[in-house]
C-alpha cells in the first residue's frame, strides 16, 4: 500500500496523533479528541453501525479504508478495527486524499 492516507497514517503514528483499537476509540469519543475516524472495510456489521452512530453523534468526519490487517500494519500493530485521527491538521489532509480520491475507499 504506497498511496497518500497510508504516508499520513504513519507520520501520524509517529506523532503520537492516532488512537487505535475498538476499546481506545470509544474511549476517545467520550474525551471528545477524536478529529477523525477510519474503519477498516472488514469490520463486522456491528462494528461498522456503532462507531459510525459515535461518529455522527460527535459530528466527526468517518471513512472507511483498507483491512484490519493492514490499518495494524500501518500503525505496527495488530489487525485494527477502528483508528482515530486526534491532530486537526492531519484529519484534514487525510479527510482530503480520501475526497480527492487518491485511494480506494468501501462503502457500508
Amino acid at each position: 500500500m504506497n498511496d497518500a492516507v497510508a504516508n499520513l497514517l504513519g507520520l501520524c503514528r509517529r506523532a503520537g496523533k492516532v488512537i487505535s483499537g475498538e476499546t481506545a476509540v470509544q474511549n476517545a469519543f467520550l474525551k471528545n479528541e477524536i478529529k477523525l475516524l477510519i474503519l477498516a472495510s472488514d469490520a463486522s456489521k456491528r462494528s461498522q453501525e456503532k462507531f459510525m452512530q459515535l461518529a455522527k453523534e460527535n459530528s466527526v468526519p468517518a471513512f472507511c479504508y483498507s483491512s484490519k490487517n493492514e490499518l495494524g500494519f500501518l500503525l505496527g500493530k495488530a489487525p485494527r478495527t477502528a483508528v482515530a485521527i486526534i491532530d486537526e491538521q492531519l484529519a484534514r489532509g487525510i479527510a482530503g486524499a480520501m475526497e480527492r480520491g487518491e485511494v480506494d475507499l468501501c462503502t457500508f
